[in-house]
């Protein structure tokens, strides 16, 4: 197995989280957006998925805002087809 694949299997494990919405951000992002972003955006994605799902939550739900990370956040919007918020407020 190359290394890239092995690092693609690792990320995509680590996608894996507690609330189906947040995987599927993240896979977004993996799948559609990983393998062309620079490396520091690869980087920035790579310390997203070392945060807490409430956090995580959050950010995605504009309740946090964070600069590194808006042009991730925004991938996984249009990827995903959102105009405004990635997960619903309630």
């Amino acid at each position: 197995m190359s290394e890239e694949k092995v690092l693609l299997s690792r990320l995509r494990w680590r996608c894996r989280r507690g609330m189906r919405e947040l995987d599927e951000m993240m896979l977004a992002y993996l799948d559609h957006h990983y393998r062309d972003a620079t490396g520091s955006e690869q980087d920035a994605f790579e310390q997203l998925l070392t945060w807490q799902d409430p956090d995580l939550y959050r950010l995605f739900c504009s309740k946090d805002k964070d600069a590194r990370y808006q042009n991730i956040i925004e991938k996984i919007a249009s990827t995903l087809g959102s105009q405004t918020t990635i997960i619903p407020v309630t």
